[in-house]
């Protein structure tokens, strides 16, 4: 029989939650107060390209009045809705935050809003495991503010930060398996929700890695318990993510098929690089990593200290739940797949020749949610002794309060350091352009006052200039693979007016490719991204009417389809003169929204209806379904 625990027991409890979240709290405040010490400038090295991406949605929305589809800026432009890490502020809790205050405010807010979902998911996630306050602290300081978050963010990997959500579709899906009693819909499609999410949040990492362990997680769990509901739940949270996610993944897919990413990937570490990863306290992006031989620190660094990486190896070990010991096995995995290409058929190395993953490397980075794994089952083997020694376990609880402070106090000292200089950009003054146009090399009144290591994206994003050699498309940007003539990247047709064959930003061509006449002219009478209008005269039957924006089957011009003529958008010509509109819209955008809608709209009535009322619905689906395979 159930027993209210006494007024001060409560209270005491209480107290060391209140505690452990402090620390939580203080520590993340201490890693990222250096972000705020000059709060007017930029973000560096892959922050530029980041800023630029979420200031089209800015731009497109403010301005213009149109959803983001397009972005004309860069690399003479390109489906922003179809590239991975594009437009990842629109479906995002930090669209108003983008919207409503400066740029280098809402980036900063997005650094530290990302820290603070990721250590709640954490405490959330841990708190499956155990009860106590301390060890849900250690597990939120082991993943959300080690090294590698820090290092991560202040290279601006921005799809780093959503890693956050990675705890939140674990907590759900053990949520959803938990007993053998009725599996719960709403943490069914919760869990679906958050990886939806980091679609749209451009998780290029975090999104497939979450997956994949959920996945072992699933089948382990199935294994041990005999039971296919693990499985089954895994089934549904990736149909919920599918159908909520359509409109963005099936572009994204699209756009991956035009350019596939197949990189090479022949990194490795040992077990000293393993150890140092975790305890060397010298770790920043302007030192070089030791013990490994590609990359620097950013994509190594692992810094949690000394005591907790005992303790939560230690704790791996006395795994006795099935659940741990299933969450265990993908930790394990996960480890096994971050020390990278050792071996030819090492796991990382097969696991490499599959179709998603061929676009991947830095397998490193598989140990960053491998450790919030072995994080929170090390948790759940310290539940085990603290419930043995439950006579003492709150004076047990405050000591290890105590150590969780001092963790904490060690994190900050050493995972604030990168982020002392992860800000340091500063923009010129320039005045925005009147009338769109596209260049090949950067302008020098839209470079930053000192540069990077790549041309810059972002001024020429504010002033409203398209900037071919830019870094902003993974197909389309300097490191692509060249085409076999020109050195253009393949499927880059728009030139700059800096080219010897630029005509302008609209022209009109004969059929054959060469020079209209003279008196056959062509210009923009209006501008925005998804929509631009164009004015011709003096076109003969069959000639092009030429819009310098790089082609994409989204186009239509003059209600068909946009001819593709020279890698550019092109509109053949039926009359002499008039105006011609080309418009863009991602394909199948109008499938999938009503796709993600249907999905929504069942999540909906899933969660309003009652017990009955959904015993009546799937008997009526039964019906109608039966009916429809009997006329079959």
């Amino acid at each position: 029989m159930w027993r209210p625990r006494p007024l001060a027991t409560r209270l005491l409890d209480g107290l060391l939650t209140a505690a452990a979240a402090l620390i939580v709290l203080s520590t993340i405040g201490n890693v990222v107060r250096p972000m705020f010490a000059n709060v007017s400038t930029l973000g560096g090295h892959d922050w530029d390209e980041m800023e630029a991406m979420r200031w089209l949605v800015v731009k497109s929305i403010r301005e213009f009045h149109q959803f983001p589809f397009w972005d004309p800026y860069a690399c003479g432009g390109f489906s922003a809705w179809g590239a991975v890490e594009s437009d990842s502020t629109v479906i995002s809790p930090f669209l108003p935050v983008y919207l409503l205050a400066p740029l280098h405010w809402a980036v900063r807010i997005e650094v530290v809003g990302t820290l603070l979902i990721s250590a709640l998911g954490a405490w959330l996630l841990a708190g499956r495991f155990t009860r106590s306050a301390g060890l849900r602290a250690l597990v939120c300081l082991a993943f959300a503010v080690n090294g590698r978050w820090s290092l991560q963010a202040a290279t601006g990997h921005a799809w780093h930060l959503y890693y956050a959500y990675t705890p939140w579709v674990l907590f759900f899906f053990d949520r959803a398996v938990r007993g053998r009693g009725r599996i719960d819909a709403r943490d069914v499609c919760l869990a679906g929700v958050f990886v939806a999410l980091m679609v749209y949040s451009g998780a290029i990492y975090p999104l497939p890695q979450t997956v994949f362990l959920v996945g072992i997680y699933a089948g382990v769990l199935a294994i041990l318990e005999r039971d296919f509901r693990p499985l089954a739940v895994g089934a549904a949270v990736g149909a919920i993510a599918v159908g909520l996610s359509a409109p963005k993944l099936v572009s994204m897919i699209e756009n991956m098929m035009r350019w596939p990413r197949v990189v090479d990937s022949t990194e490795s570490i040992d077990l000293h690089a393993f150890v140092q990863m975790l305890i060397e306290r010298n770790q920043d992006t302007t030192l070089p990593a030791a013990a490994v031989s590609q990359w620097g620190w950013q994509e190594y660094g692992l810094y949690v200290g000394w005591i907790p990486a005992l303790l939560i190896f230690v704790g791996l070990l006395f795994a006795r739940d099935r659940r741990a010991r299933a969450l265990r096995w993908a930790a394990l995995i996960g480890i096994a797949l971050g020390f990278g290409r050792f071996h030819a058929d090492s796991p990382w190395g097969v696991l490499h020749e599959m179709p998603l993953f061929k676009s991947q490397h830095v397998p490193s980075r598989w140990l960053y949610p491998a450790l919030l794994l072995c994080a929170v089952v090390a948790a759940s083997s310290g539940e085990r002794l603290l419930a043995r020694l439950r006579w003492i376990r709150r004076p047990l609880e405050a000591l290890l309060l105590v150590l969780v402070m001092f963790v904490g106090r060690d994190v900050a000292d050493v995972v604030s350091r990168p982020l002392t200089h992860a800000f340091w950009m500063q923009m010129r003054t320039f005045a925005p352009v009147h009338e769109f146009y596209t260049v090949h090399e950067v302008p020098a009144e839209l470079q930053y006052v000192v540069g990077d290591y790549a041309p810059p994206g972002l001024p020429a994003a504010l002033a409203g200039v398209d900037v071919l050699r830019c870094t902003l498309h993974p197909g389309l940007n300097i490191f692509a693979p060249a085409a076999k003539s020109g050195g253009r990247p393949m499927g880059m047709g728009a030139l700059g007016r800096d080219d010897p064959d630029y005509h302008g930003e609209a022209y009109v061509s004969s059929a054959a490719g060469t020079a209209a006449p003279t008196h056959a002219t062509a210009h923009i009478a209006k501008f925005t991204p998804n929509r631009v209008e164009v004015d011709f005269t003096g076109a003969a039957p069959g000639d092009f009417v030429v819009l310098n924006e790089n082609w994409d089957s989204g186009w239509i011009a003059g209600g068909s389809s946009a001819i593709r003529f020279q890698d550019v958008l092109a509109f053949r010509a039926d009359r002499p003169a008039g105006r011609v509109v080309f418009r863009y819209r991602p394909r199948f955008i109008g499938l999938t929204t009503a796709l993600a809608l249907l999905t929504l709209a069942a999540m909906v009535l899933g969660f309003g209806l009652k017990p009955e009322q959904k015993g009546r619905l799937v008997d009526w689906t039964r019906t109608a379904w039966a009916r429809v395979r009997t006329r079959a």
